[in-house]
């Protein structure tokens, strides 16, 4: 169970503290998180006070433990609150061999998903664009489109079509790929480029300007590529919980001493942080059209850098740190 992975991560004296606001946590450190309606309610209502607009849901396989965040979203009274989108894993919109037309059935659930009036669109050219994020992997361009781009394409064009005989306007879809992924988005005919964290080197010990610093450098190297671009900003980076007790779709081996991490911001530096992010969108209007920001992250919270209220900061220090710059 991948869930049970990331709480295991999180078991411990060091790190318990990270687990979102509902989990327990018993004597030994073990952390226990059991989600249902009332706590994803509670999860909307702190990111609506936090100024978020919508998430991206990392998007996973049905029989998936980790789709069960975005099931008790969909069936919350007050999902209408914060708009969603789908962070994509390029497998699950192929099909193996592309041959057997099983895409087409992955282009029309997500002409459904876009359809719905909570389903986060942009302004690009056009009004009332569906975003869609995709997580680039050669190996599933092999995998699922016989390693060919004109496959992607293909799809890329289906979802567009069937989206405009519903009246709707024409994905925008992002390759997350950093600057690697220019080529690709013009080949394939997406509309921009992101990635799912930041470009850093790794540090011992690093401050959390430090990290702000490549983030901010990072924006102005996708938006040099002349390919418009989402930027991400940072929350942090400090994986030791998972160099600690590694998850299990991670190769590596425990390291009871890791070093190699950034300092978790103060909420005055994270306010600073997402104030550039704004700055920058605004500075750049063409490299940065559709004027959205991803953001890593909502509960990356074994992995470093969550947003979301947690048992050491139940009150949601974060969000109140943003809150006044992107609301």
């Amino acid at each position: 169970d991948a869930s049970l992975s990331a709480q295991s991560s999180l078991s411990s004296d060091r790190y318990y503290k990270r687990a979102p606001f509902f989990c327990s946590v018993a004597p030994t450190s073990q952390v226990t998180c059991v989600g249902t309606k009332i706590e994803m309610d509670a999860e909307i209502h702190a990111a609506v006070r936090g100024g978020l607009k919508y998430w991206a849901f990392d998007w996973y396989a049905p029989d998936s433990s980790l789709r069960t965040a975005w099931i008790l979203y969909k069936q919350s009274r007050y999902r209408y609150l914060i708009n969603w989108c789908g962070l994509v894993r390029r497998g699950l919109l192929g099909s193996v061999p592309f041959s057997n037309s099983q895409w087409q059935a992955n282009m029309r659930e997500w002409a459904q998903y876009m359809r719905e009036p909570n389903y986060q669109k942009v302004t690009v050219g056009e009004p009332n664009r569906p975003l869609l994020y995709i997580l680039w992997d050669q190996n599933q361009l092999k995998w699922y489109f016989d390693n060919e781009l004109t496959n992607v394409r293909a799809c890329l064009d289906d979802l567009r079509q069937l989206l405009a005989d519903s009246g709707i306007g024409a994905p925008y879809v992002v390759i997350l790929d950093a600057t690697a992924g220019a080529p690709i988005a013009r080949t394939i005919g997406a509309d921009a480029i992101s990635n799912y964290i930041a470009g850093f080197k790794q540090e011992a010990v690093g401050p959390y300007v430090e990290l702000d610093k490549q983030t901010q450098e990072f924006w102005k190297q996708m938006a040099d590529t002349g390919m418009p671009t989402i930027p991400v900003a940072m929350v942090g980076w400090d994986t030791r919980a998972r160099q600690e007790k590694p998850v299990p779709w991670e190769q590596g081996t425990p390291n009871p001493n890791p070093t190699q991490y950034y300092i978790l911001p103060t909420p005055k530096e994270l306010n600073a942080h997402m104030r550039a992010a704004v700055e920058f969108i605004h500075a750049h209007p063409n490299a940065c059209p559709s004027k959205a920001l991803l953001i890593y992250s909502w509960d990356e919270c074994d992995e470093g850098g969550g947003l979301i209220p947690t048992l050491g900061d139940p009150k949601g220090s974060y969000l109140r740190a943003i809150a006044p710059v992107i609301s």
